[in-house]
């Protein structure tokens, strides 16, 4: 009869101790997945050269993971966005409010969200496994736009985040701090061209990541040369 007692007991202490793990986890997995933190952007001063960027308002970072790879001169080529670690399934999030003017498979960026914020700055996401956002729709900073993947031209799961103004691609590393979620910067620094060609993508069948263009009909002056994507 003790031992039966006994039993119970360590029965009833290894299903409270187990439920209180699984909890522990799956609030775990929730703070890893949905909070998130909104930087203001007005606490720097970008106006001087940039003046609409302090009317972005509030920052989140579109994933809170590893840089793996930067922006910049890659040998014959240039890599015009950041690139982040991140899972197949994870939230990409908006980097600020705006309004959704491409969300659609997009050459070598695979599943591709572009949020317009003002009339000059854009954000990109590319190599989404899925699309939770339309075009035309106006969402807010940390809005889920798309979940993480890796189609289009990537060899492993990640987010290609881009920050554009005027269409021109800027480091975003020397914005922000993406896995902390802060602003960096005191003003948007220059972009790295020494000339900007202007092509659309329609146009040139073949390209790299759709990242940067190799084409007999664009000439780079220099390596740090950009050579940007626009959409007629």
């Amino acid at each position: 009869m003790i031992e039966r007692y006994l039993g119970l007991i360590v029965l009833i202490i290894l299903l409270v101790f187990t439920g209180a793990f699984d909890a522990k986890s799956q609030v775990d997995s929730v703070n890893r997945e949905d909070t998130f933190v909104l930087t203001s952007v007005d606490s720097v001063s970008l106006a001087d050269s940039l003046p609409e960027f302090a009317s972005l308002g509030k920052f989140c970072s579109p994933f809170r993971g590893k840089v793996i790879s930067h922006f910049g001169p890659r040998r014959n080529r240039f890599h015009a966005g950041t690139d982040i670690k991140l899972q197949l399934g994870d939230s990409v999030r908006a980097a600020f409010s705006g309004v959704v003017t491409r969300a659609k498979k997009y050459y070598g960026y695979g599943l591709l969200v572009v949020l317009k914020h003002t009339d000059s700055v854009e954000t990109y996401y590319s190599h989404l496994s899925k699309l939770l956002v339309n075009v035309g729709d106006t969402i807010p900073v940390g809005t889920v736009v798309g979940l993480g993947g890796r189609t289009g031209r990537a060899t492993t799961t990640h987010l290609h985040f881009e920050f554009r103004v005027n269409r021109i691609a800027y480091d975003s590393e020397k914005l922000f701090d993406f896995k902390n979620q802060l602003v960096l910067a005191n003003k948007v620094p220059e972009p790295d061209t020494v000339k900007v060609n202007t092509i659309t993508a329609d146009s040139v069948p073949n390209y790299d990541a759709g990242l940067t263009l190799k084409s007999e009909n664009s000439v780079q002056e220099k390596e740090s040369e950009i050579i940007h994507i626009v959409k007629r």
